[in-house]
């Protein structure tokens, strides 16, 4: 009991600290960025492993936002998110500031 609850604690700061890299992308439409460079499809599968499937599902959304993110992705497109898989399209739009 007292291992799995330190694995759950590990598992939700490990998460929040992915989701401090995910803060500059955008989850939008794609009709509201067809001016943009489409830059590829993001997958990936949940791995519950020894974790809940709410924590698998979690971490599986933040790999998807952060695999974006390494593609040089601002915009991301949802495709679809299950309780075992997510994908998105990832998208580099150019900054209004510099216009």
């Amino acid at each position: 009991m007292r291992l799995s609850l330190l694995m759950i604690t590990a598992a939700v700061g490990l998460m929040g600290c992915a989701a401090g890299s995910v803060s500059s992308l955008v989850a939008t439409q794609a009709p509201l960025i067809e001016h943009c460079e489409r830059l590829g499809f993001v997958t990936e599968k949940a791995d519950a492993g020894h974790l809940s499937a709410f924590l698998a599902k979690h971490a599986m959304v933040r790999k998807v936002e952060n695999r974006a993110i390494q593609l040089g992705a601002t915009h991301i497109v949802w495709l679809h998110q299950t309780d075992h898989s997510a994908a998105a399209r990832a998208y580099r739009c150019p900054d209004p500031a510099l216009d």
